[in-house]
Parts: structure tokens; C-alpha cells; sequence
């Protein structure tokens, strides 16, 4: 069952247990009081409810009434994405939504500091992602002077007043590290750069299904600090202030997982990439899976937010650990 936290002054929900995925299209889920059933062709998963903490849906599947009867008197909360790994809900337990002192204090203090804080960690994790790379399997993806650019463009960041040019900056960091991380992944994979969905490829298909993962964990986590996770200072629109939280774990949660699978090998039959949009195969996601969730740890995710919820309450400086 939940445990109720007080922290900051605000109360918070945490729930121990696995994260369950159901990811690609045509499983069927069903529940009874104390079991969990995802059926899938001739493939059957049953789950303990005690020992689900959070299920995360993505892609077209049916869902019986009794799974979301069963898991929301369990305390466990359902994040639903669509095919492309897009949020599109959430249905949560009582108690994850008591924040109003918190929101209050997000209004009112949340700018350009918490954004250059998210900015900088962010930028951070995706050139030490980069150097662990050179570090491992030496230089050679790097042009001249390029590692000099990020350091450059980070170190701009905290002189940067403006809230666009902060935003753009950030981007343009990103932006570049997925053309530099391409270069070291097999050219038939036909990874580029990030694309805009639909995506084309299978490596932005398997990064957004991970980011879904990422998204639906972090979403509970602001939702159970009292946050509002569409009040982002970094990002904007719909959950701007999830893309806060998890822009900085990307690459050691997602990234890494994803290219070392991509890296050891694609077959013909683990993707379908003819009609626009690439389609992952069900063996395939049955590999990615597994992976995605001993390399997304929801603890470091719930700390930050509990760390922005305590800055926002207290006025002290907010200093997540990443």
C-alpha cells in the first residue's frame, strides 16, 4: 500500500513496487482484486497488485474496467501515452494531488533561476554523456573543436538574461548532441538527429517509448511534491514542468540503454519503417524494455521534486542532485 510523507509542510504520496509497461498495440489488461493480468497473442503476465507501483500504457490496447477499479484502490497509479510516446493521461489514487501552498509558491517564484538550473544540469548530463563516450571508445565521432562548443555553450548559459535565448541555447545543445551521438551508432540504423513524430527510424522510436517511461515516473513524482507539472520554468505547454524534471536524466536513464542496444545489433524483423511511421516489432520492445526499467530509477526523479517543492516553500536555493 501507499506511505504518506510530510514534507516541506505539504503531504506526499509514495508507493514501492515494479513499474509495469504495456507498450506497442493489441495486449488486452484486466484485473481482479489482487492480481494484475496483461494478455498479449498467446502470451500471459499476471502481477501481484501489492507489488505493482505505477503502470504505464503505451499505444492502442484494451483495457478492462476492473483493471482501473482494482489499481486505483490499490494506490497505483496508470500514466497513458499514445503510439508515439506522447502523455495523454493519467488516472491517480486519492492523495497525489495536495499541493495548493506549493502551486501557490510555483506561481509566484518560479523564473528564470529554476530554468537555468534545469538548463545547466541538463547540459551537464548530455556532455558527460559524451565524454563517457570518448572515454570508452575513443574520439573519433568528434569533429575538431566540437567538444569546445558544448563546454563553450554551457558556460554561456547563467549570462543569458533572456528567457528565449535561455531556451534557445538549451536546444541548441540538445539538438547537437543527438547529431554527435548518432555518429557512433550503425548507419543502417538511420539515426540522424531527433525528429518530430511520427518518427522514422527505430532509434527516435525507442528513445520515445523510454521518455514515455521517464515522462509517466516523473509526472507521479511533481503530482505527490504538490507541483503543477504543466508550470514548467524551462520548458512550456503541457507538461513543461515534467520536461523540467526529466531533461537532465535522459541520457543516463534513456539514451544510454537505447544506443548500447541499437549498438549491439538491429534485425530486419525488429522494426517496420516503410509507411512513415517506424513500428517496433514486439520482440524488440520485449528487449528494451527490461533494460529501460533497471536504468530508470524513480528515486533520483522523486528527489528533485521534493527538493523544488522544499525551494519553492522555503526560498532556499534549489540544487538538485542529478
Amino acid at each position: 500500500m501507499p506511505h504518506l510523507i510530510i514534507s516541506a509542510g505539504i503531504l506526499t504520496m509514495e508507493r514501492a513496487g515494479r513499474w509495469v509497461t504495456v507498450a506497442g498495440s493489441g495486449a488486452h489488461v484486466r484485473a481482479s482484486r489482487n492480481t494484475l493480468t496483461v494478455r498479449r497473442m498467446n502470451t500471459v503476465q499476471e502481477y501481484d497488485l501489492q507489488n505493482v507501483g505505477h503502470l504505464i500504457v503505451v499505444g492502442g490496447h484494451t483495457i478492462h474496467t476492473s483493471a482501473v477499479i482494482s489499481l486505483r484502490r490499490a494506490g497505483v497509479p496508470i500514466s497513458f501515452f499514445d503510439a508515439d510516446g506522447l502523455p495523454a493521461g493519467q488516472v491517480l489514487p486519492s492523495g497525489y494531488d495536495a499541493g495548493e501552498r506549493v502551486r501557490e509558491a510555483q506561481k509566484k517564484m518560479f523564473g528564470h533561476t529554476y530554468a537555468l538550473t534545469f538548463a545547466r544540469k541538463a547540459a551537464d548530463s548530455r556532455i558527460l554523456a559524451i565524454e563517457r563516450m570518448g572515454n570508452s571508445s575513443g574520439w573519433s565521432f568528434l569533429y575538431d573543436g566540437e567538444l569546445e562548443f558544448f563546454h563553450r555553450n554551457r558556460d554561456e548559459l547563467p549570462y543569458l538574461i533572456k528567457m528565449d535565448e535561455l531556451r534557445r541555447v538549451s536546444r541548441l545543445i540538445a539538438d547537437t548532441y543527438y547529431e554527435v551521438m548518432a555518429r557512433t551508432l550503425p548507419p543502417g540504423s538511420g539515426f540522424r538527429r531527433r525528429t518530430a513524430r511520427p518518427h522514422p527510424d527505430p532509434v527516435n522510436a525507442m528513445l520515445s517509448l523510454g521518455y514515455a517511461m521517464l515522462y509517466g515516473v516523473a509526472q507521479c513524482a511533481a503530482l505527490a511534491a504538490g507541483l503543477d507539472p504543466n508550470a514548467g520554468a524551462l520548458h512550456e505547454g503541457n507538461g513543461a514542468l515534467v520536461n523540467d524534471l526529466i531533461d537532465g536524466f535522459k541520457p543516463a536513464m534513456v539514451d544510454e540503454t537505447v544506443f548500447t542496444l541499437v549498438r549491439a545489433g538491429l534485425d530486419a524483423g525488429d522494426y517496420e519503417a516503410g509507411t512513415g511511421r517506424c513500428i517496433l516489432s514486439d520482440a524488440l520492445v520485449g528487449r528494451l524494455l527490461p533494460a529501460l526499467h533497471a536504468s530508470i530509477q524513480d528515486e533520483p526523479i522523486v528527489s528533485v521534486a521534493r527538493d523544488l517543492s522544499t525551494s519553492l516553500i522555503s526560498g532556499k536555493e534549489f540544487s538538485p542532485v542529478y
